[in-house]
């Protein structure tokens, strides 16, 4: 099988093919005397799904070819174990999913069917898909996003293959490639393979385009001749594996309210994927755009009371004026509606010199002639201006874009003038006619890699121009840690609040978020630590870790605030800001009895007394410690009571961002777990009568619902039985009409 094309006009230039399994033919043939081949891809939405799963179908049958993958967050589409839940998970995936193609090495990982030659390994699993997944456990490697560049490398990388967006010409050839959303890491394994290289080292470079891919900026454009090879044909332009929104509960709500309290205006915000993630940034906007309405819902939940003097110190409740810059390693969903809505409208510049005259306010964004000065005497530009100094003026919006630069002299129209800012009568021609207005190329947020619903990528692939560039994808090198690029990072990141979610906290400030007890992981490190790191070295820097106070599991409610655990994600001398439902605890800088009484006065009520008492126990806690009285309210009904008629009147709404699912798909949900967790905790003693002999007549409110799981008229008695399930869990959450 050959290319479909091979531009012969240069060596550098890639062959393209319009078949994944000629591709594959390359990648075997270059690698056909190694004793095994390591293959690399992005994490997320980067994978080239047909290629890779031709390579896994193609070694399958070549046992003597030993294959290594090294990836991460391998997404599969959902999956059920029950009739139930197939009627209802199945359109769904039809529906979201669509042209999606699954991973072939990801469904045999799931089954236990990888072959022995073939190994997967990963530094972030998608949480809790792989706990009983034995080779995904024993091959996982728990490193800092950071360090998986390292690792990856140290594996002996032959092949990296990544899913790319094209910018094509008039003429329908490609122009560039665009690593879109995962420049995270490939941005920097693209020059070191080209390094081994060139030290006469086989390595591959593979792309396959997909037109659904949104064009980023910053490190995602990537020339042409960066790829030995391109697959690119119509038919593997896929539909972009799409998350639906989770909805937000009463506690994540109230998490993200308090959090959006503690954004310092003109600072710096990081946030992550998922509910809480919306919480905040709801939360924010309800900050910044109802501002007498936020403040009601705080004191409400007597969140000023217990914590006002923390938020006047460190944050706000009032709307931000400066705005806030972004930070991130991933950018989610409601990154989008903070940059729209004027909260992320603090720009940041990556260039020292500029960056650091507007952080000493030396400079403003409206161009002045001072500004020329303030450049001249910082070293950026030479008073006799070059042609490299006129580039850069123009290129930061300081000089027209219109003028041109001919033997040391600026013309434009009728102007032409010597560019010598140390000539008086020069000079007053450059500050009167050729200064620009404000400056140019100003970031709102830095990011690393995205991941998120079909309607977030929709988004990304219609910004215009001036909003794209204000979107910088950058490597994790360089959005999760302060290295390399230290003082222009410090200068950015001024007053960074990292907020990161958590399953438990322990008692004295230890945080766990990817692991059990057991040491079975559930997702993985991920950036965290780096996060919760950065923040104690910049100055004015938080970390925030939210936790729900409780989860339910087995039908029994346990405490997400612990005394201590197996498994520990950042230790407990990082601790810093611990925020659940019921409050922020300040941990930064206490003594451990000071920690101690922080986290229990944000613990759930019910076990408060059992903590309290192990805390005594072991010496942390003076005998004659008694739980203040005001945190004792520390109840979910209390919580209930507070926020009721904001959740009522839509303020705090279930889906802050919208939603793919329909009313009736989200009732059914709801539905269908609450009877499930009944049923784990008491099994029939669940049961309830009355909602039973209720559910034989069917109610006009819920028809539409057995509609969608397609049991309005059963036809079986095994479906007559499924339907009276359905309709007793709809009336048991008040879904269905209760009257008789």
């Amino acid at each position: 099988m050959t290319p479909c094309h091979s531009d012969t006009s240069s060596d550098t230039m890639p062959d393209r093919y319009d078949d994944v399994e000629a591709c594959v033919d390359d990648i075997l043939d270059r690698f056909a005397d190694n004793d095994e081949i390591v293959v690399g891809m992005p994490l997320g939405i980067g994978k080239p799904n047909q290629l890779i799963d031709a390579l896994v179908r193609r070694v399958i049958d070549q046992p003597s070819v030993r294959l290594k993958i090294w990836s991460a967050l391998s997404l599969t589409t959902p999956d059920w174990n029950t009739e139930l839940e197939r009627r209802l998970v199945e359109p769904l995936v039809d529906r979201l999913f669509g042209d999606y193609p699954g991973l072939e090495y990801a469904r045999r990982l799931r089954q236990g069917e990888l072959p022995d030659h073939i190994e997967v390994h990963e530094f972030f699993l998608t949480p809790g898909r792989y706990l009983d997944v034995s080779h995904a456990q024993q091959h996982y490697h728990s490193v800092n996003y950071t360090h998986a560049l390292r690792e990856i490398l140290d594996s002996g990388l032959d092949v990296l293959v990544q899913l790319i967006g094209v910018v094509e010409g008039d003429d329908g050839e490609p122009r560039g490639y665009n690593l879109s959303g995962n420049p995270d890491i490939s941005a920097d394994i693209i020059p070191r393979l080209e390094e081994k290289r060139d030290t006469g080292d086989d390595t591959m470079i593979v792309g396959q385009v997909n037109r659904h891919l949104p064009i980023m900026e910053g490190d995602s454009p990537i020339a042409s001749d960066r790829f030995d090879a391109v697959v690119d044909h119509p038919r593997y332009d896929f539909e972009l594996f799409g998350l639906p929104n989770e909805p937000v509960s009463r506690a994540e709500h109230l998490i993200g309210l308090q959090v959006a309290a503690l954004l310092r205006d003109g600072g710096t915000i990081q946030i992550g994927i998922g509910s809480l993630g919306d919480a905040i940034a709801h939360a924010a906007l309800l900050r910044h755009e109802t501002h007498e309405t936020y403040r009601e819902i705080l004191e409400a939940a007597d969140i000023l009371d217990r914590s006002g003097d923390l938020i006047e110190e460190i944050g706000g409740v009032a709307p931000f004026d400066e705005g806030l810059y972004g930070s991130t390693e991933m950018l989610v969903e409601g990154l989008l509606p903070l940059m729209e809505r004027g909260v992320i409208n603090r720009r940041v510049y990556d260039d020292l010199p500029i960056q650091r005259l507007l952080s000493e306010g030396r400079i403003g964004e409206t161009v002045e002639p001072e500004t020329l000065d303030a450049l001249i005497e910082e070293g950026a530009i030479d008073p006799q201006l070059d042609a490299d100094d006129v580039d850069y003026l123009q290129h930061y919006g300081i000089l027209r874009s219109d003028l041109t630069f001919e033997d040391g002299r600026l013309q434009g129209g009728n102007l032409d003038v010597v560019a010598d800012l140390n000539d008086d009568a020069a000079r007053e021609v450059i500050d009167e006619q050729c200064l620009g207005e404000s400056l140019d190329q100003g970031v709102l947020v830095h990011a690393g890699f995205f991941l998120g619903s079909s309607d977030f990528y929709e988004s990304l692939r219609e910004l215009g121009d001036e909003a794209r560039r204000r979107i910088q994808m950058r490597s994790v090198q360089f959005t999760n840690q302060l290295y390399h690029h230290e003082e222009i990072n410090r200068l950015q990141r001024r007053d960074a609040r990292f907020a990161n979610s958590a399953m438990k906290v322990t008692l004295t400030g230890a945080v766990v978020s990817d692991g059990l007890a057991d040491q079975r992981v559930v997702s993985g490190v991920g950036g965290q630590f780096n996060f919760v790191n950065m923040a104690h070295e910049l100055e004015g820097g938080r970390s925030i870790i939210m936790v729900r106070s409780t989860r339910e599991s087995s039908g029994e409610v346990e405490s997400n605030i612990v005394w201590n655990y197996g498994h520990t994600t950042v230790p407990r001398h990082l601790r810093d800001i611990v925020v659940t439902e019921y409050g922020i605890a300040d941990l930064r800088g206490k003594s451990d009895r000071e920690v101690i009484e922080a986290m229990i006065a944000i613990t759930d009520a019910r076990f408060q007394d059992e903590l309290v008492e192990k805390a005594q126990s072991a010496g942390k806690l003076p005998l004659d410690y008694e739980v203040p009285p005001q945190t004792r309210a520390n109840r979910p009904e209390c919580l209930r009571e507070a926020l009721a008629p904001f959740q009522s009147d839509g303020t705090l709404p279930e889906f802050p961002f919208g939603t793919d699912l329909t009313d009736e798909e989200i009732a059914l949900k709801r539905a269908l777990g609450t009877l499930r967790e009944q049923f784990d905790r008491e099994g029939w003693r669940a049961l309830d009568v009355s909602s039973a002999l209720r559910s034989l007549c069917i109610p006009s409110s819920i028809e539409s619902h057995l509609a969608r799981m397609h049991l309005a008229s059963p036809t079986s008695p095994r479906e007559w039985a499924m339907r009276q399930v359905v309709a007793y869990a709809l009336l048991e959450t008040s879904v269905g009409d209760r009257a008789t």
